[in-house]
């Protein structure tokens, strides 16, 4: 195994031939450090950031002076610097921790949430059939599916989402749109905004295609529908076949 360098300060009460407890790790320039105040479990998954990449895996800082190394075949997607990625400290056989980004396994469907509540974690895989897998708190397993998914998503960025299932097994399943009747409200005010900022305007209808709809306004053809719906029960707009207007009167912001 042979000889590991130890910060003085934690045995400067030691003399040689004493025993002590430590944890053993390779730091950034490949040398065995022993640590007496490791900040970790083995075991634990934590959110820690890439600050080294060579070519033989990537280094995560754990403290201000001290970084703790991911081999490369423990690996499960491409690293970026200075990304925040969920992260499973491990021990192998000669006793030195290391880093994995295998932490499937590791997360749990024993919880407490409920259908509609807040939660946040970083993504740890991308299926691209499937959708995202997210690891809520660093410690259950979430699946954010495909058709939730805007734009461009990569390993270790922080999703927020509300909790849209919890199967009979616990396996969780997230949405980033919140409950309807909020999200109506969101989309309706989406929608006056542009009118009042386009003269009162909008060259669309309740015919008008689901691409055009999602361009102007990001949003699907039924929640547009909802949304202009209930501006119309408002006697909000008018709904023509090629447009919807503002009603007279409604022209300036309140």
């Amino acid at each position: 195994m042979g000889d590991a360098v130890i910060d003085k300060v934690f045995v400067k009460d030691k003399k040689i031939g004493d025993k002590v407890d430590a944890v053993l790790y390779h730091d950034r320039n490949q040398v065995l450090r022993a640590s007496i105040d490791f900040p970790y479990e083995v075991g634990s998954i934590e959110s820690l950031t890439a600050v080294d990449i060579d070519k033989k895996g990537v280094y995560f800082k754990i403290s201000d002076n001290r970084n703790l190394f991911m081999p490369f075949e423990e690996r499960t997607y491409k690293v970026l610097m200075d990304m925040t990625y969920p992260v499973v400290i491990k021990e192998n056989n000669a006793g030195y921790v290391y880093l994995s980004s295998k932490i499937r396994d590791l997360l749990s469907n024993d919880h407490e949430y409920k259908e509609n509540d807040e939660v946040s974690g970083r993504i740890y895989s991308i299926n691209k059939a499937i959708g995202a897998f997210i690891a809520i708190d660093n410690k259950y397993d979430s699946l954010l599916r495909i058709h939730e998914l805007r734009g461009v998503h990569i390993e270790g960025e922080l999703i927020e989402a509300r909790v849209k299932e919890v199967k009979s097994d616990g396996k969780i399943e997230l949405s980033l749109r919140q409950r309807a009747y909020i999200q109506m409200d969101a989309d309706s005010d989406r929608i006056l905004d542009y009118l009042y900022e386009n003269d009162g305007v909008v060259y669309l209808s309740d015919r008008s295609s689901p691409d055009k709809i999602f361009k102007i306004f990001n949003m699907s053809k039924s929640a547009y529908k909802r949304a202009i719906g209930r501006l119309y029960k408002n006697n909000d707009i008018v709904i023509y076949n090629n447009r919807i207007e503002l009603k007279e009167g409604k022209n300036d912001r309140k």
